[in-house]
């Protein structure tokens, strides 16, 4: 019985593949027919030659090893039959044999374009080599190298397919230059987006790879991919915290991360001029937990990971010294511009934060602040850092000041409702330093916090940042004003004129108004959701509070007719406060101030019952302020912590599908090594966005109010959009 090969190929080495037996000849022979094409002289001179060599067959076991290189090289694949007997019998012969063997290989070799890239590589191994020396001894690339051979060619032969090649593929008669390889392959950095954006592995990766060969799409190998990923996030600058042996998470090194950010950010623009610097980095952090994870049963961890805390930066724009605006992100609340500092597994209170910040971030934070950065000689870099990605428990936890009515002032509760105040103004005087000052004064701490609250401004603890927090948040604004307005729906529609949120009439009341609201808009409020939140979701409060909602038409059928008028009035001014606050347009900031003094003299005048929460408070009192001191009149869209919320489901998803179970260790480190290469600025530029057709804007498309026609279905008699149109000075 006759032995096969699959891709056979008449090379000197395939006479070496004769066994010890009876039918070693035969076999050789059969394979050569199945392959080759071979007149009757051709075989008798094969054969003749084989019964010489099969005289002097002497047995040497050497492994498979040693002799499947040769055969891979040649285009040969044994069979599994083959390949399980490690040990072979080699073949020694005679020049003469060496040189007819070869004589009937050279006339049958298979051709190099039928061979795989790997086999039509190791074949020109010898041809490759030698370009890389000579690129070597000349200080030049190998693709100049070769490129240049190929014109040299063309140029001494008349050849059409290589001077083809030469001039329409490799040289460039455009720019005069060499260009691009004859082979071209996908650039590795949009490979690594689309790997992260698939969300594949190396297996996948290979197999798609190989398969896209054929169609002449090629892809880098999967160790390059690796490599580039590994330069983008800084693989070797992440480390565990606090050490191997007790780790909580990883964690890079903050100020390092936010240079290596704003290198690779500068790589992809013009350079400035000198009259540009000292450049400005503007960055936004903050921090958020996440908690009701998936607990998993992992070697050698004690660790409890049911509850995750991530902070975050974001790059928001590049500003010169002249005020040029030399890059902006135009999409700062995604979650994929949220750049990962730490992620460890921790609950979010006020002892696990304090420990992180101290170590982690007040260090890095005070000396980028300071000092900045150095790019090259009168290279500046200075660092605008605002801590605005906070909901309202980590504001509290960061400021110290938990026990306020409100963190930007020290009006208490009740001062939050006076007339006289409202109309005067509340002005922003907490401020972190002035806290950090009063706490230092009193060495014990028993001692502060034995004085009365107005004399210790409502510090409830040290203040754990260092720099003050912007907790005018635009996210965080809509859903704590839409509980508001709803608890006040709830109160009107049963009647009750105290502010009671737990009262079984209240509760009751609650039940019927949402129920209502959902047959006959489909929106769900207050109600808990799977993952142990609230159903009142900033998606939801932006669609109550829009001018073409059916919300407010629900709202009004509930109320008595004598609050209708009221209530919808505050409908509408609520709703023209939170977009300005939410936007990005330049803002007239005295009109948008009387607007919101009016709004709040509205409540107070008309519900002189009604609480006023720190979070209405805020935006009614503080927002002109805000606005115009600290953003120079412009909207805090790019300051939102929605990217940072958006990333508690990021770390779910990949926590539990894309990263390795074995060990805490490595769960987390593919966790964040993930969130930092799809948070890369530069491979953001690969995602898609939406793009207006009319102006060019990102962020919106042309059904937006602002580039919407007037022929388009839209209210064009909205109040609210005219109060917005209104406050508006330009974009």
């Amino acid at each position: 019985m006759t032995q096969e090969l699959t891709f056979p190929n008449s090379h000197l080495e395939f006479a070496k593949i004769l066994k010890d037996n009876n039918n070693c000849i035969s076999t050789t022979l059969s394979l050569f027919e199945q392959n080759f094409q071979m007149d009757f002289e051709e075989r008798k001179q094969l054969e003749a030659t084989l019964l010489r060599v099969r005289i002097r067959i002497r047995k040497a076991k050497k492994s498979l090893d040693c002799l499947e290189g040769d055969w891979w090289h040649c285009g040969i694949s044994m069979e599994p039959e083959l390949k399980r007997n490690r040990f072979y019998d080699t073949v020694e012969l005679s020049s003469d044999d060496e040189e007819v063997i070869s004589t009937l290989s050279a006339n049958h070799r298979k051709s190099i374009d039928n061979l795989t890239m790997q086999q039509q590589r190791s074949r020109l191994s010898n041809v490759l080599e030698s370009i890389k020396a000579l690129s070597i001894v000349e200080n030049t690339s190998e693709i100049k190298i070769a490129a240049l051979a190929l014109q040299l060619l063309s140029n001494q032969t008349k050849q059409r397919e290589i001077a083809k090649v030469s001039k329409s593929v490799v040289y460039d008669k455009f720019s005069g230059q060499f260009g691009k390889m004859l082979k071209k392959e996908l650039d590795v950095t949009k490979t690594v987006f689309l790997v992260d954006l698939l969300e594949i592995g190396r297996r996948k990766y290979t197999q798609l790879r190989h398969h896209l060969l054929s169609s002449d799409i090629r892809f880098p190998a999967y160790y390059r991919v690796v490599e580039e990923r590994n330069s983008i996030i800084l693989r070797s600058d992440i480390q565990m915290y606090p050490n191997p042996e007790t780790p909580l998470g990883v964690y890079m090194p903050y100020a390092h991360h936010v240079r290596h950010t704003f290198c690779r950010l500068m790589s992809t623009l013009p350079p400035p001029p000198a009259q540009d610097f000292p450049l400005q980095f503007q960055i936004a952090d903050g921090l958020d937990g996440s908690g009701s994870h998936t607990v998993y049963n992992q070697s050698n961890t004690n660790t409890d990971t049911k509850s995750f805390i991530l902070f975050c930066f974001r790059a928001v724009k590049i500003i010169s010294n002249s005020g040029r605006e030399l890059w902006k992100n135009n999409t700062p609340n995604s979650p994929f511009a949220q750049r990962p500092i730490f992620l460890l597994a921790a609950k979010e209170n006020e002892a696990n934060i304090k420990r992180f910040i101290d170590d982690l971030i007040n260090t890095d934070t005070d000396l980028m602040r300071s000092e900045g950065f150095t790019l090259g000689p009168d290279q500046q870099v200075r660092v605008d850092i605002v801590r605005s990605m906070l909901d309202g428990k980590m504001a509290g936890i960061l400021s110290g000041a938990g026990g306020a009515s409100c963190q930007l002032c020290t009006a208490t509760h009740k001062e939050l409702s006076d007339r006289e105040l409202i109309i005067q103004g509340f002005p922003i005087n907490r401020h972190i330093t002035d806290a950090i000052q009063l706490f230092g004064e009193i060495e014990d701490s028993h001692s502060f916090f034995s004085l009365p609250s107005n004399q210790r401004c409502n510090i409830t603890h040290e203040p754990t940042s260092t720099i003050n927090l912007l907790p005018a948040s635009p996210l965080h604004s809509y859903t704590g004003i839409f509980r508001w307005f709803n608890l006040l729906i709830y109160h009107l529609n049963c009647g009750k004129r105290t502010w009671s949120p737990t009262s079984l009439a209240i509760k009751n009341s609650m039940i019927f108004v949402r129920n209502l609201i959902e047959g006959k808009t489909g929106m769900r409020i207050d109600q808990p959701n799977a993952s142990g939140g609230t159903s009142s979701t900033g998606s939801v409060a932006r669609r109550a509070f829009s001018c073409d909602s059916k919300y407010i038409e629900c709202v009004l059928s509930v109320v008595e007719s004598e609050h209708k008028e009221t209530l919808s009035k505050l409908h509408t001014h609520l709703s023209a406060i939170l977009r300005i606050i939410n936007s990005d347009r330049i803002i007239n900031t005295e009109v948008f101030g009387d607007l919101c003094t009016d709004t709040y003299l509205l409540i107070v005048d008309s519900l002189p019952w009604v609480s006023i929460t720190p979070t209405l408070h805020r935006v009614l009192a503080h927002s002109e302020e805000i606005l115009k001191e600290f953003n120079l009149g412009r909207g805090l869209k790019s300051f939102s912590e929605e990217g940072s919320e958006a990333c508690n489901k990021l770390l779910r998803k990949y926590r539990e599908n894309l990263a390795r179970k074995s060990s805490f260790e490595d769960n987390a480190m593919d966790i964040f090594v993930r969130l930092a290469s799809e948070s890369y600025p530069v491979l953001n530029q690969f995602r898609s966005s939406l793009v207006c057709e009319r102006c060019g804007e990102h962020g919106h498309t042309k059904r937006a109010k602002c580039c919407r026609d007037n022929t388009e279905n839209r209210l064009l008699d909205s109040s609210i959009d005219e109060i917005v149109d209104s406050l508006i000075i330009n974009s």
